[in-house]
């Protein structure tokens, strides 16, 4: 019985990787981009051009639960610009980060979120309004983005 549990929490462990990007599916560089941050998301061409974070989902932890987006749009609204965009969760503080399993980004296709763990995010300044840096990441060879962005911080609601 104890073999047979510990077969199945592997295959699961398995299973649940396999929903995350791998180093064998045209990611895995490391090689922050000193351009605007783009690549293809979806298959498709994309690049960023506006994001914020969550202050209700960034409070109380070490990272800034940000949205990277490829449109404009009123920052630190209810919502943003519909469509495919990228969910990272960016450290607080200034530093190159390497992505894995518990610090990853989500590539957001449609009514998709592709977990991708291959790459790492850089934090180049902090300041009360804004975060900016750079990351490398990707899921597979039809999402993958690098480069740099500066998003906005959005205040605690008090």
């Amino acid at each position: 019985m104890k073999l047979l549990t510990s077969a199945l929490l592997f295959g699961l462990t398995l299973s649940s990787l396999a929903a995350c990007g791998t180093d064998d599916d045209g990611g895995g560089s490391t090689t922050i981009e000193s351009t605007p941050l783009a690549g293809k998301v979806g298959g498709a061409d994309w690049t960023f051009v506006a994001g914020d974070t969550d202050a209700f989902l960034s409070e109380g932890d070490d990272t800034f639960f940000t949205s990277l987006y490829p449109a404009t749009f009123t920052a630190c609204g209810f919502s943003g610009p519909s469509g495919d965009h990228l969910i990272v969760g960016i450290p607080k503080a200034v530093g190159e980060y390497p992505m894995s399993l518990s610090r990853n980004m989500t590539f957001v296709v449609g009514d998709q979120n592709l977990i991708g763990i291959n790459g790492k995010i850089r934090v180049d300044e902090v300041t009360d309004t804004k975060l900016k840096g750079g990351l490398v990441g990707s899921y597979d060879g039809d999402n993958q983005v690098s480069g740099t962005f500066e998003v906005t911080i959005c205040p605690p609601e008090n």
